[in-house]
Formats: C-alpha cells, structure tokens, sequence
C-alpha cells in the first residue's frame, strides 16, 4: 500500500483497481474465447480480472466444477489430492489438466496487461465449498497454491467465495489457507510476499472479521442490490484504523435480472464506481451474463458475447480517462464541499478534495442544481472548471466558479466537475 495507507501499489506507484467480476473465467472459455474477453476489458480500460481457481457453489454447478475440456481439480474431490498430471501440452490430453488451464487463463490475463485476483475456492453464500474445503486439508491446499505460483507476484489472492466468516472453524480455515499460500510463496510466513484479500457476501465487508488480519492487505465489500450502500461502506472502512485500502469487490451486475432494485442500468453501474471512488476505495464491475459465460440460465437475459459490450461496461473507459486525468490517487473524499442539503441514498451527491488544496471533484448523480463551497480554492484568481460527462465522455469548460449552486449541464443524466487552480 501507500503512505496513506489508502490505495495498493504496484511498481512504487498507486495502483488503480477496476476489476471485471468474470467468476468462471477459468473453467468455461475457450481459448479464442478468453482472448476476446480479455481484449475488450482491456479496451474499455479495466486493470484487474477477479475469477475463481475452483468453483464450490452448487447453485452454479459447483461441487468442484469441471473446465471446459471436462477436468476435475481434485481427485476424488479432496483437495489434497490436486489433480495433477506430468506434462502440461494442451495437445496432449494425458498431459493438460486443470491446473494447467488455469496456468494457460492466468498467463494470458497477464500478458494483456491485467492483474489476476484469484478466489483460491468460491465456497458460496451457503458454504457448499466447505464440504471439500477442511480444517484438515486448508494449509495444504494453501501451500500447494502458493508453491506452484511462486514466480507470479502478479497475483491478488481472495479468500472466501460469497461467505461470512461467521465461526471459529471457518476462520482457522481461511488463516490456514492465507499461512500456506505465503509459505508456499516465501518458504516461510512472510505476508509481505503475498497480496491478499477476502471477498464476502452482500451488506458485509471484509473488515468486520479481518481487519486486523496479519494476511489480510486491503478490504472487500460487497453490497449486492442495496447499492446505495456503497458510500457510506466504504467510507467507513476508509476512517477504520489501522489504514488499508478498501473497496467494492462485487457490484449488482449489469442487467442482472434478480435484484428488488433493479434495473440495473448503465446510470447504476456509473453511480456504484463513482460512489466507490469518491469514498478512496476501489471498485469491481460485474455483468450478468458475462461472468458465468451464458452456463448460470436463471440469470441469463442476453449471449455474453453480446453483454461483452454492454453500455456500462463500455463507458468504464471515460470513467478511467477521468480519474487518470485528475491524479486520484492524491485525492480524499470530503463532503464538507456540499453544504446544502443533498439526498441520501441513491440520488447521493459526493465530494473530493486533493491532499494539496489545490483541487475539488463533484460527482452529481442527477439533472438539477446542487450547492458547493470553494473553501480554500475561493477567490483564487486562475480557477479553472470543467464538466465531465461520465456517460459519453464529453468535456465542457465553464468560467470560474464561486461557492453557490451549480447546474448539471442540460441533457446529461450524471456529471463530474473538476475545479483547480
């Protein structure tokens, strides 16, 4: 992480997670196929692919779900018996087992230029995966992980899979595969070598149960339909000492058909990333059709091919442009910049402000006027303002402005204003 303590690093640098939820990237595309997908998510300015090494969750056929060439990761479904063959030539059916597909997924996410952050095993909101996953095999089954991927530091690890981890069995669980991936990795229980997170199902977040974790770098929320909720999660576990990065590890997915709150449209998917940015952490994308790959029918509305492309998939790129033009890593969410009153909920109003004084960011999730103070930037005589359109990418400069009410520019149905000196 950074000095702030707020935001993970890559290269020395702040590292800006966008990630796509792509759950079983690993077990139904072809090869042509995860090339396509990954080639888009790269085009539409996506940095990080969040998907499973094994799926347990029965409602998506889970048990230990096959890959697309029909292999099992276990034998006989014990995870201390990986299935693992000598060999690894994709044209040699003796030789390619699961493992080595999911070798063949990691790679290429990396070779385009993403990050992979990998679920060790999605146990599910029921906990199905814990019929395989044990007291008694959790270590090994870290360890093995953690060895054979060793030489990708590339790699984010996510524990959990949907699951609280409400008891103590499942906690030693999960700490005894947090200890063997880093041994695996290091040789020894050194989590300086390791990147980890722990995903957890909806109205959670990670902090609640790890925070403190030696293991755990950065948190994970998860909201499902309340998304509304967003903001004040994440702000809340952006002032939880000791400082760690935080952030949405699981949207409501685009066109998913099965939330009260729905529809999830475009305007929703830019309102949960924009909520959360604004409150310094992160945020994960999700569609869905796109991250089962048309297997999940109960919540299939569209070919994923088709939902590849969907609008708020394809306008995460302005979303991206934005807040690489900004430098978003030096600013701090502060609501103090919205003085007058401004609805809760999902019409929430934010501010940003940067850690040198010199800029504010507005993010207005509806048509109208809201009221904004200039605080340290007021009468400063070279202020510039520019509005930004989150949905097509459209700039309009403006002329100085001073604390009072802003209008949303007429037409737009959300809008960003910059303001610097």
């Amino acid at each position: 992480m950074d000095s702030s303590g707020h935001h993970l690093q890559l290269n020395n640098q702040p590292f800006f997670w966008l990630a796509d939820t792509s759950w079983l990237l690993a077990q139904v595309p072809s090869r042509d196929d995860l090339e396509l997908y990954l080639t888009t998510r790269k085009q539409q300015g996506f940095s990080v692919i969040q998907f499973t090494a094994v799926m347990s969750e029965e409602r998506v056929w889970g048990t230990t779900r096959t890959n697309i060439f029909g292999q099992e990761p276990f034998h006989n479904d014990n995870p201390l018996t990986p299935a693992v063959t000598p060999g690894n030539d994709s044209n040699n059916a003796a030789q390619y087992d699961y493992w080595d597909h999911l070798d063949y997924v990691i790679e290429r996410v990396h070779t385009h230029g993403l990050r992979a952050a990998i679920v060790a095993m999605f146990v599910g909101s029921g906990g199905d995966g814990f019929k395989f996953l044990k007291k008694e095999n959790a270590y090994q089954y870290g360890h093995f992980l953690g060895d054979r991927y060793k030489s990708k530091p590339q790699i984010i690890w996510i524990l959990g899979g949907d699951n609280a981890p409400d008891t103590p069995d499942k906690k030693e669980i999960w700490n005894l595969v947090a200890k063997g991936i880093t041994e695996g990795v290091a040789g020894k229980e050194d989590y300086s070598q390791t990147v980890m997170s722990y995903h957890i199902y909806g109205g959670k977040s990670s902090s609640e149960f790890w925070h403190n974790a030696l293991w755990l770098d950065f948190n994970m929320a998860q909201t499902w339909s309340a998304y509304m909720d967003i903001y004040p999660m994440l702000l809340k576990d952006y002032e939880n000492p000791p400082s760690k990065p935080c952030g949405l590890g699981e949207g409501a997915y685009e066109d998913g058909p099965q939330y009260p709150t729905k529809p999830i449209n475009d305007l929703v998917i830019r309102k949960q990333a924009f909520w959360s940015y604004f409150a310094a952490g992160y945020h994960t994308y999700g569609n869905g059709n796109v991250w089962h790959f048309d297997t999940f029918k109960a919540e299939l509305t569209q070919p994923w091919k088709d939902a590849l492309n969907s609008p708020g998939a394809r306008q995460m790129v302005n979303l991206r442009k934005f807040f690489d033009s900004i430098g978003w890593a030096k600013f701090v969410p502060d609501q103090r910049f919205l003085p007058g009153h401004h609805p809760n909920g999902a019409h929430l109003n934010c501010a940003m402000r940067s850690t040198e004084d010199n800029a504010l960011v507005f993010y207005l999730t509806a048509p109208g006027s809201i009221q904004i103070a200039l605080g340290a930037l007021e009468g400063a005589s070279n202020l510039t303002a520019q509005w930004f359109n989150p949905a097509t990418g459209a700039e309009k400069t403006i002329g100085a402005p001073k604390t009072g009410n802003v209008s949303l520019p007429a037409d737009w149905t959300d809008g960003l204003l910059w303001i610097k000196k």
